[in-house]
């Protein structure tokens, strides 16, 4: 997510459990891999919705959360260029102070029902929705909403 998050960055998540978070086209979120498998364990929901940190930790890459920016939802239709640049349903998808990268293979997509595209704002070296697939609602987990650390970085995140 170059060059709006760094590498070290933590942001804080409003979570998507019990409250649906209003997450649109530009939002940064974070998810799960569309592979994961989850259980329907509403307590264990419960506390993984409640704690700050992460308290137990999976080392698979499935169980590992993703952060990416939203460019599609539930019908939307998603072209990515040649030369890196993203239209959605005809318009073009701009985001500020990122290189769109080039030499992509044009491709179209359309996202379905209850799914989300996401796109990593370092295009050339993301592993997003043009390789694992759109996201369903159930794997996202929130919507980022500040960098809180390191503290120097400290800022809303927003377009």
């Amino acid at each position: 997510m170059e060059p709006t998050l760094q590498v070290d960055d933590r942001v804080l998540v409003l979570k998507n459990t019990f409250i649906e978070a209003d997450i649109s086209s530009g939002d940064i979120v974070v998810f799960y891999s569309p592979q994961t498998q989850f259980k329907e364990d509403y307590f264990e929901e419960f506390v993984e919705s409640v704690q700050i940190w992460k308290l137990r930790n999976d080392d698979t890459y499935l169980n590992t959360a993703l952060i990416k920016r939203v460019v599609g939802n539930s019908g939307d239709e998603v072209t990515v260029k040649e030369s890196g640049e993203v239209f959605v349903n005809g318009n073009r998808f701009t985001v500020l102070n990122i290189n769109e990268g080039r030499n992509f293979k044009e491709q179209t997509y359309i996202v379905p029902a209850n799914e989300i595209f996401v796109l990593g704002d370092n295009r050339i070296n993301s592993q997003d929705s043009r390789y694992i697939g759109t996201i369903p609602n159930k794997n996202i987990v929130g919507k980022a909403i500040y960098v809180i650390f390191p503290f120097d970085n400290f800022k809303k995140i927003d377009d």
